[in-house]
């Protein structure tokens, strides 16, 4: 048996939330936002990403776009849980959804345009929150320029070149 496809499987089992793209696991936890713990929170958004590189590294399918955007979505919900559980805020949860969902997509495939475009017709109106979006990308795409040069789909490359 495959090693990956354990770990995965283990994870699933423990966080069913992982389980597939993950965007009723999302719907689900914006229906219920006090439902949910930080600590299970946070462990989505390091969590989505883990199993979607053990799955694909252990030669099963998936992708780049959607957990990105899942894991950017966890991440933009829980910041918004936080300051409104912490500071008494009364942030709106679907904003900080999709501004999270473009900006991590936006750092993972270096397409700050691709990615706010994708995210502004995930809902209606998505448009509405246009230029947050926008400014979330722009600062994402270049943060992780500077953290890694290198994409998804470059970074192997990276390796090839070396060893040529």
């Amino acid at each position: 048996m495959n090693l990956g496809a354990l770990l995965v499987g283990t994870m699933i089992f423990c966080f069913p939330f992982l389980y597939g793209d993950s965007y009723h696991s999302l719907s689900e936890i914006l229906t219920h936002p006090q439902s949910y713990s930080f600590v299970f929170l946070i462990l989505l958004i390091f969590l989505k990403p883990l199993a979607s590189s053990l799955t694909l590294g252990a030669g099963g399918d998936g992708g780049v776009f959607a957990p990105s955007i899942v894991a950017g979505a966890f991440l933009g919900f829980t910041f918004a849980l936080f300051c409104n559980t912490f500071f008494g805020t009364s942030l709106i949860y679907l904003n900080f959804v999709l501004v999270g969902a473009a900006a991590t997509l936006s750092a993972s495939i270096d397409a700050p345009f691709t990615a706010l475009f994708l995210v502004c017709n995930l809902v209606p109106n998505g448009y509405a929150l246009f230029f947050p979006i926008l400014i979330g990308c722009i600062i994402s795409k270049n943060l992780a320029k500077r953290i890694l040069p290198y994409n998804v789909y470059t970074y192997h490359l990276k390796s090839q070149v070396k060893a040529s």
